[in-house]
């Protein structure tokens, strides 16, 4: 026969959720609404900053990429396939940064969503 073991019931987790103090909420509040056009423009520069950084070393191969085809002789004889567009570095830069540009009103548009939902918990609090 086996003998039952007894499990210890977990202790019940006797920490209260954490909340803020209406004092602090009255001193942030008028803080962020006389900085808010600063706050959103930190936040779009932020979003910028970040973009760019992830797309920096696509441009960075998209120029090893150039130099790359620059630097290999062309021979004169085969002329490119005709089904597959060849593209110069002048269209491959416009193409990328017109990528780049989608990218960021993405993300400007993910801000603004963002904005938008801070804007409604800061207007509930003030009711």
């Amino acid at each position: 026969m086996r003998r039952r073991i007894r499990k210890e019931a977990p202790a019940p987790n006797s920490q209260a959720p954490v909340s803020e103090p209406e004092s602090i909420g009255k001193e942030i509040m008028p803080f962020v609404l006389r900085h808010e056009d600063e706050i959103i423009n930190y936040i779009k520069d932020k979003a910028v900053k970040e973009t760019m950084k992830s797309l920096a070393p696509l441009l960075e191969k998209l120029e090893e990429a150039v130099k790359q085809q620059e630097a290999a002789p062309m021979p004169a004889a085969a002329p490119p396939p005709p089904d597959t567009p060849v593209m110069n570095y002048e269209e491959q830069l416009k193409k990328l940064q017109e990528a780049s540009t989608a990218k960021v009103k993405e993300k400007e548009l993910k801000i603004m969503e963002r904005m938008n939902k801070l804007n409604s918990r800061l207007g509930n609090i003030h009711s």
